[in-house]
C-alpha cells in the first residue's frame, strides 16, 4: 500500500471517534508486519503537529500493556520509541488499540481502499454491498473492500452522492470530520470539504439519521428535501428545505446554487474547472446568489454569467488563475 494511503487511513482514525469493533480492526491492521516503516513515518508526521506531552502515567500504562500481551522485543521497542517521542493523547489511543485487539477476539482486518478524485474530475464507484457512490472533484473516500462487520462504514472528505443498497441489518454510515450520517437504504448527498465554512447533508429519498461530533447526545432525522447545515466555525446547526435533486445535479454535470455565498460558488468552480479564483470576499459574501451552470459551459462562460449577475464586476484570466474584480 502506498505511504500516502497509509497516512490518510491513520489520520482518519485519529480524527474520529470510532466504535470498539472498528478500533479492534484498526489495531490489528496497525500491528501487522506489513508496511511498518510507512506506518511509523505516517504516525510521526501526524504526531509532530500534536501539542500534547507524554506523561509518566502514559508510559506506565503502556509498559503494563506490553507486559500483558507479551509483545516481542523488537516490536515493543518500536512502539515504545514512538510513544516516548510524541503526543500522550495519541499514545493512549495506541495503548487502548493494542489492548483491545488482544483482549477480544476480532475478525481479520478489513482491507481499505482509498479513492481520491483530483480537481476537474468526478468518479462513480459501486461498493461491495451494491451501494453506488458518485465522488466529486477534490474529494477522498476511504472504504473497505468488503463490508464484513456489523456496519457498512466509509469515511469521506469532500463531496459525494450516495445511493445506498438496502440492508436493515447492517447500517450504512458515512463519517466526516463534523457529522456522521446513518442510513439503511436511501439516497442522500454529503458535502464536507476541509476548507469550506459548512458541512451539509441533503436527503433525496428515504430517511437518514445524523449524529454530531461536538454533541454526541444530539441527532437529527431528515425527511426528503431536508438539508442539515452545520457551521464548521461556530457549531451552529440548521435544517432547511431545498430541492435535493438540484443539490445532487453536479453528478450529471450541472452546478445549481440555491442561496449560496460567493465563497461556495468560487470554491465549486475551482474544483470543477481546476482553476484558482482570486476575489474580494468581504464585498461579495454580503449576499446570497441563485445561479445555474450547464454541463457544456466553460469556465469563461461561468465567469461571464457571474459578471452579469453581480453589477459592476469583471474578470481576467491568466492561464489557470482568474481575477474577479468588483467596484
Amino acid at each position: 500500500m502506498e505511504s500516502g494511503k497509509i497516512k490518510n487511513i491513520i489520520q482518519t482514525f485519529f480524527d474520529k471517534d470510532v466504535s470498539k469493533k472498528t478500533l479492534h480492526i484498526f489495531g490489528k491492521w496497525f500491528r501487522l508486519d506489513e508496511n511498518i516503516a510507512e506506518k511509523e513515518l505516517a504516525m510521526k508526521e501526524i504526531w509532530d503537529n500534536a501539542p500534547s506531552v507524554i506523561s509518566k502515567e502514559t508510559l506506565d500504562d503502556f509498559s503494563k500493556i506490553n507486559a500483558k500481551i507479551n509483545l516481542n522485543k523488537k516490536r515493543r521497542y518500536s512502539l515504545t520509541r514512538i510513544a516516548i517521542s510524541y503526543a500522550a493523547a495519541i499514545a493512549l489511543i495506541i495503548v487502548s488499540t493494542v489492548y483491545l485487539t488482544y483482549k477480544i477476539a476480532v475478525p481479520a482486518p478489513l482491507e481499505y481502499t482509498q479513492l481520491s478524485v483530483p480537481y476537474g474530475e468526478s468518479k462513480k464507484i459501486t461498493l461491495s454491498d451494491g451501494s453506488i457512490v458518485a465522488v466529486n472533484a477534490g474529494s477522498t473516500l476511504i472504504y473497505p473492500k468488503d463490508f464484513t462487520g456489523d456496519t457498512r462504514t466509509v469515511f469521506l472528505t469532500g463531496e459525494a452522492n450516495f445511493s445506498v443498497a438496502k440492508n436493515p441489518n447492517k447500517p450504512f454510515i458515512v463519517r466526516t470530520k463534523y457529522i456522521d450520517i446513518k442510513a439503511l437504504g436511501t439516497r442522500f448527498c454529503v458535502q464536507s470539504y476541509p476548507n469550506a465554512q459548512y458541512t451539509k447533508a441533503t436527503l433525496i429519498e428515504g430517511s437518514i439519521k445524523i449524529d454530531m461530533e461536538v454533541n454526541k447526545d444530539k441527532s437529527y432525522i431528515l425527511k426528503p428535501n431536508d438539508q442539515l447545515v452545520y457551521s464548521n466555525t461556530d457549531n451552529k446547526i440548521a435544517v432547511i428545505d431545498v430541492d435535493a435533486a438540484k443539490v445532487a445535479s453536479w453528478e450529471n454535470g450541472y452546478l445549481i446554487f440555491q442561496g449560496a455565498t460567493f465563497d461556495e460558488i468560487a470554491q465549486t468552480l475551482e474544483r470543477r474547472y481546476s482553476v484558482a479564483i482570486n476575489y474580494d470576499g468581504k464585498k461579495l459574501n454580503q449576499q446570497s446568489y441563485f445561479v445555474k451552470f450547464n454541463p457544456d459551459e466553460t469556465i469563461e462562460d461561468a465567469m461571464n454569467v457571474l459578471t452579469i449577475l453581480i453589477s459592476k464586476s469583471s474578470y481576467k484570466k491568466e492561464n489557470s488563475t482568474i481575477y474577479f474584480y468588483t467596484k
